[in-house]
């Protein structure tokens, strides 16, 4: 199956693809390994699902541009204190 066929899906279905092949890829990376978890955790929450919401408002024409890396910088920085605070209960 050539990549070129996955260009012309929807948005959100490649969003979807993109999440769930980065849930597998982390699944696999903590087989075996309890102590990987907090770290796989870390990678989705702070990296991959900040990213897929900035992606999802690109797609629906809220953001472009320069606006958009801003953005997807203070969604990963409202992760990363999310995922701080989440820590200190």
């Amino acid at each position: 199956m050539s990549i070129l066929k996955y260009q012309q899906l929807p948005g959100p279905v490649r969003i979807s693809l993109a999440i769930l092949l980065w849930s597998l890829i982390l699944w696999l990376f903590t087989l075996g390994h309890a102590g990987f978890v907090p770290v796989a955790r870390l990678i989705f929450l702070i990296f991959v699902v900040p990213y897929a919401v900035a992606e999802w408002l690109k797609m629906k024409k809220l953001l472009s541009g320069k606006k958009l890396d801003y953005v997807r910088v203070a969604l990963m920085v409202c992760a990363v204190a999310i995922w701080w605070l989440w820590l200190k209960k």
